[in-house]
């Protein structure tokens, strides 16, 4: 009998399988977490082999995250392993976004990590600077005409709970700007608004940038890769994550190795080995099966039973040999939905589009 975790994603025929897999919970905290282990930080959770139970490791800094990544993708590759990387944040950004920063009709994703891994900085202590590169993209295609883009602020899924109307005058004099926004009040400027802009977003050169990626519009209680502060802020956690990976991805250890899913890969799994592939997550997959085990495990932190749960679902769709299905083209995803995936937006695995099936 099948358990809940094969029964939470539709299991799509075979494809050439993976031999590890490690899925990441991320944190774009400025300090590093308490050294007990707590919620809101880096948990990651390997199993590196079929037979083995998965290991959970709480990260203080994503410099320490790192540390332990490089380690394991080392281990892997001289075993001449096949890893899954799942990790939860935005590997894509909506569509449009590579085009309005580098103003070139021919920009894909790779011209938006560049970017983003050229100008973050972020120390050994997780000081960053991610709200200054927020506010230097926007300041390169918003359109600086004074109320532009306003959206008054509400208490929405849109807004952060902490929004004062008295900062909306300033922004005002301004012009308001986008489309990333959520930066503290604190830190606010005329660049980075505290609250939502209007959506879709008309761009200092006309494109109309999405409020969501398409996948997101398929899986219900996804935040919006813009918003950089409050709950579920996949912003600030996606600007980190991908400067990170960047770099990995220009190390020559493992360049030749590692590949991003699907933009690098298409719909497929590279039949190569040794290889290290990335994909994007989003623990709520995976709910049902995390509140079970909370029932069960009451003192255990969420965090980590997410990466826990996921490496529970790999291990089972590896034993009935399922789990690269899920690379494959979901079911009724048209040409173009297909094309802006692999080329700007990303896709978030085991999401099948049952609203166009």
């Amino acid at each position: 009998m099948k358990n809940s975790i094969q029964k939470s994603i539709r299991s799509p025929g075979a494809a050439p399988g993976f031999d590890a897999w490690m899925f990441i919970d991320w944190s774009a905290a400025s300090v590093p977490s308490p050294s007990r282990p707590t919620a809101n930080a880096i948990w990651i959770a390997t199993q590196l082999s079929s037979r083995k139970k998965p290991e959970s490791s709480y990260c203080r800094t994503r410099h320490e995250a790192c540390r332990l990544m490089r380690e394991i993708f080392r281990q892997c590759l001289k075993a001449e392993k096949r890893l899954l990387v799942g990790i939860d944040i935005a590997l894509g950004a909506p569509k449009g976004l590579p085009q309005a920063l580098t103003r070139r009709t021919d920009a894909d994703w790779r011209d938006l990590w560049k970017e983003i891994e050229a100008q973050l900085c972020d120390d050994e202590q997780n000081t960053n600077n991610r709200f200054e590169v927020a506010a230097n993209f926007n300041s390169r295609i918003s359109p600086h005409q004074s109320g532009l883009n306003f959206r008054k602020a509400t208490r929405s899924s849109t807004s952060l709970s902490s929004t004062a109307v008295g900062a909306i005058s300033c922004e005002l004099a301004h012009g308001i700007q986008g489309p990333y926004w959520g930066t503290p009040h604190a830190r606010a400027g005329s660049l980075t608004p505290p609250y939502s802009p209007k959506f879709p977003f008309r761009t200092t050169s006309g494109i109309l940038l999405p409020r969501q990626r398409f996948v997101e519009t398929l899986a219900p209680g996804t935040q919006e890769t813009w918003k950089l502060c409050g709950i579920g802020s996949v912003g600030s956690q996606s600007l980190t994550g991908i400067a990170r990976l960047e770099a990995f991805r220009k190390d020559p250890d493992f360049q030749p190795h590692l590949c991003i899913w699907p933009m690098e890969t298409g719909w497929t799994v590279p039949e190569q080995r040794p290889l290290i592939l990335f994909a994007e997550i989003w623990p709520g997959l995976l709910k049902q099966e995390v509140a079970t085990q909370q029932a069960l495990e009451p003192g255990r932190i969420r965090d980590e039973l997410q990466v826990l749960a996921w490496c529970r679902w790999a291990q089972a769709m590896s034993r009935n040999q399922t789990l690269s299905s899920y690379f494959r083209v979901p079911q009724g995803l048209t040409e173009s939905l297909q094309s802006n995936a692999v080329t700007t937006e990303g896709w978030i695995l085991g999401v099948t589009n049952t609203k166009l099936a």
